[in-house]
């Protein structure tokens, strides 16, 4: 049977490959040999036939491509390039050596050559659907998208029920902005293929970017049921229904991201969110136990430390905030808390305004802190830079403790009608009985001072 099957692979190769070995008959048998060990996975020894073969038979472009293929095999790319280069000398036309080279450059991360000679083969043959899928996805990381867009078009066109295409013909006009274009694709995609999840997820995330948020929604939705083991569409759901007021979806869908095993530290961190807004802050602080347990995450700290400070245990929160620190020096939102607890306790003043300070270099444009950053000044009885953090803060904040502060700096520069602008403006919003109490101390002082 060896020697049957034997005979039958050089049959094969003298009827298929020797057309192209035209001078003479010499070199058929070496070229025959040669395929059977290719066919065979004996690269080296391919390599050696085909190369007598060109010597008894003389160059030939066919058999440098097949050369420069098994070069490329061994990985062997500057020898694959001369071969695949001589083949395309010989015959402008061998479309198989442009690709080859494409492949060549690719390998060698030459991105705009390997697009180049791609380019050049499908000129010759338009339709190698391999080499033009590599070229989208070459383009792509080139950030080439209109280049990209081009061959994805062509791509659905010739094959309009495979709905990847649809989809990363999707992927591409997203990119560049054509949303409602991107639309229609991922809606195709999914019309062609109702279990892909991933069209579903993409289609959320391009709802909730057009504010589509209902839609978005649904999406989420469909690829969690059909993916139930995929992590970020069960995130993006929970946060979709929480900025949408839903906190009790939101809650029922990362337990039940849980109760299906996604063992999440960010997932048990946004749950002990939301059960501290309810205000079950025996269940938020068992489930930040379980995050942090998981891994060891400053965010997780910082929300342990907002919850002991409103159960008022404000050594743990202290704690808390530091260790959220300490793993992660830029988290700006512990800086500031930690800065701000400081203050209204008058103590570590001086600490109190470098971490606030710190957080305002992280975020320069956060009204909450740079409305910290100003009432340290205040503390350090620095008022006119207190004046400039806290006009800031207002432009910003709509919010009654920044009111407040602001007027309290009018008042220490002896700017009444300021201050009384200030204060009634927070008085506006919380209705405190101090401060209607310090109100009608400044129109005193404005009368005494004759300003009325």
């Amino acid at each position: 049977m060896r020697y049957i099957f034997t005979g039958i692979v050089l049959l094969s190769a003298l009827l298929s490959g020797c057309a192209h070995i035209q001078r003479s008959y010499e070199g058929r048998d070496t070229y025959a040999y040669g395929v059977l060990a290719e066919r065979e996975d004996r690269p080296d020894e391919a390599i050696r036939y085909y190369r007598e073969t060109i010597q008894k038979a003389g160059e030939d472009s066919y058999l440098y491509v097949k050369l420069g293929n098994l070069y490329l095999k061994k990985q062997d790319i500057p020898s694959a390039k001369k071969c695949f280069f001589r083949a395309a000398r010989l015959d402008h036309q061998r479309y198989e050596a442009l690709f080859g080279l494409g492949l060549s450059y690719l390998l060698e991360k030459n991105y705009n050559l390997a697009a180049l000679y791609m380019e050049r083969g499908l000129v010759l043959d338009r339709e190698n659907y391999s080499a033009r899928m590599i070229l989208c996805d070459l383009y792509a990381g080139m950030n080439k998208l209109e280049d990209a867009s081009r061959h994805y078009q062509y791509l659905v066109e010739v094959f309009p029920e495979n709905y990847l295409f649809h989809y990363n013909y999707g992927n591409i006009l997203e990119r560049l902005g054509k949303n409602r274009e991107a639309e229609k694709e991922y809606l195709r995609s999914v019309e062609l293929a109702n279990f892909f999840w991933k069209g579903y997820f993409s289609l959320g995330l391009l709802y909730d970017k057009l504010g589509m948020k209902k839609e978005s929604i649904q999406c989420f939705e469909k690829a969690v049921s059909l993916n139930p083991a995929e992590i970020v569409s069960y995130s993006l759901l929970a946060s979709a229904y929480y900025s949408e007021g839903n906190k009790e979806k939101a809650k029922h869908c990362l337990e039940e991201a849980i109760r299906n095993g996604i063992n999440s530290a960010q997932f048990y961190q946004f749950l002990g969110i939301i059960y501290m807004d309810e205000k079950a802050y025996d269940k938020a602080e068992e489930v930040f136990q379980k995050s942090i347990k998981i891994e060891d995450l400053s965010g997780t700290h910082f929300y342990l430390g907002v919850l002991y400070d409103k159960t008022g245990q404000r050594e743990k929160m202290e704690e808390e905030m530091k260790k959220a620190i300490e793993l992660d020096p830029d988290n700006a939102m512990a800086l500031n808390y930690l800065g701000y607890t400081y203050l209204i306790q008058d103590r570590n003043i001086e600490e109190a305004y470098k971490l606030i300070k710190r957080a305002c270099k992280i975020e320069p444009d956060n009204g909450a802190f740079l409305d910290s950053l100003g009432w340290a000044y205040y503390k350090m009885g620095n008022y006119q830079l207190a004046r400039k953090y806290l006009e800031k803060a207002v432009e910003r904040e709509k919010d009654a403790e920044v009111y407040e502060h602001l007027g309290y700096v009018y008042l220490k520069l002896k700017e009444y009608e300021s201050a009384l602008l200030w204060f009634t403006k927070a008085y506006e919003i919380n209705g405190k009985q101090e401060i209607q109490k310090i109100l009608d101390d400044i129109k005193k002082q404005i009368v005494e001072n004759g300003t009325d």
